[in-house]
């Protein structure tokens, strides 16, 4: 995970390096929070704003317990997103081994708008086959087999952390004067693999309406490469959103107020709030498809779901995305609004049933509560989620 010189290359490495000891030895003040369950395979999805600036890193990660001790076998699973470069770069990274330094595979990706200036919604799929990384829906990453996917056997917590390294030829010279700069978290969503149907299932979502202690904790450690304690004070939970804070000593926590970021993410760097809506959410349908583990399925010529009464914020232009998978090359269906088609999309084949791709118009909405449906043209696709997004 980090890029570390020969000096560097004898110390611990991952986002996770345990020391004993509470925050209390160095000058800044970083954050992380941990799950107290793990998880194994399965869909992690979050909506996150980085904090910017030379040094700083925002991160989620998934992690096995323990991996930092000697002799043990490091698993874990990288999603970093730089402030320097006016946070326009973020790093994929799967991290394995016994021997140390561990054997990694990073991969570094420019996004084309700041990753601090708005939210933007970053999903990790974790399965036997494979791991893949999604940027605003896009996919940006994948590792199909072999020993960086085959070698993760084990559960893993969720972690994200903000913090200062100590490596300016990874992450840039660090400057304090930055100081205070936060990292904000709209929502995590979880979705476990099930290996019978080769898709993912039903899980849990954290919106931060509180914090959950039941699943996560605050760490109060730190590591060698590390310039900042993590530091209980500055995790922190205001209107409806998780705020990682990294600081100065004496000057820990947040007083300000969290920009919005319910929804989703958009990718065009303007902030704007998204609906979700859970495929399998429908409150009317035609015909005999199958709502299973969180996906409609078995979708048919001349069927359709409704869903009532979506409130519409504003009128304008959205772009809706969908979540398909299709075995086939004549799949096709219609958005429709109380009868009438709003736009037609067809269904590219994705490889397999299970097999999930992200595709996407743009339409013209009407503001207020409104009826849309999915109307299927042709059959033959699976659908997990629907996004709308005013442009």
């Amino acid at each position: 995970m980090r890029r570390l010189n020969a000096l560097l290359a004898l110390l611990f490495l991952g986002s996770a390096i345990f020391m004993a000891g509470h925050a209390t030895a160095k000058p800044y003040k970083g954050a992380e929070i941990y799950s107290n369950q793990s998880y194994h395979y399965g869909r992690y999805e979050m909506r996150m704003r980085a904090a910017k600036g030379s040094g700083v890193l925002s991160t989620f990660f998934t992690y096995k317990n323990g991996s930092e001790q000697n002799g043990v076998f490091w698993e874990e699973i990288d999603i970093e997103i730089f402030g320097k470069n006016n946070a326009t770069q973020w790093q994929s990274n799967v991290i394995i081994g016994t021997n140390r330094p561990t054997t990694k595979t990073e991969g570094v990706h420019t996004a084309p708008v700041s990753l601090g200036d708005a939210y933007h919604t970053y999903v990790l799929e974790w399965t036997p086959n494979y791991i893949a990384w999604f940027v605003n829906g896009a996919e940006i990453r994948r590792i199909n087999g072999g020993q960086f996917v085959t070698s993760l056997n084990s559960p893993q917590s969720l972690r994200f952390n903000l913090w200062a390294a100590n490596i300016p030829e990874w992450v840039g010279p660090w400057n304090p004067n930055i100081l205070p700069v936060y990292q904000f978290v709209d929502y995590i969503e979880y979705k476990p693999f099930i290996s019978a149907t080769n898709s993912f299932g039903v899980g849990w979502r954290d919106d931060f309406n509180s914090f959950d202690s039941n699943r996560w904790g605050k760490a109060n450690w730190t590591f060698g490469e590390n310039l900042a304690d993590f530091d209980p004070a500055n995790v922190v939970v205001k209107n409806g959103i998780l705020v990682l804070a990294l600081t100065r000593e004496g000057q820990t926590g947040y007083n300000g107020n969290p920009p919005t970021g319910s929804g989703g993410g958009n990718g065009n760097g303007g902030g704007s709030t998204s609906i979700v809506i859970e495929a399998e959410n429908f409150n009317e349908v035609g015909g005999s498809v199958l709502a299973s583990g969180g996906i409609v399925g078995y979708i048919d010529a001349g069927e359709w779901f409704k869903y009532t009464n979506v409130n519409i914020p504003q009128s304008g232009t959205y772009r809706v995305e969908y979540r398909v998978a299709s075995a086939l090359t004549t799949a096709q269906f219609t958005l429709d609004r109380d009868g009438v088609g709003l736009g037609t999309i067809s269904v590219p084949y994705t490889g397999s049933w299970g097999t999930y791709q992200v595709i996407a118009h743009n339409i013209y909405l009407n503001g207020g509560v409104q009826n849309l449906a999915i109307y299927a043209n042709s059959g033959g696709f699976n659908i997990d989620w629907i996004k709308l997004t005013r442009l």
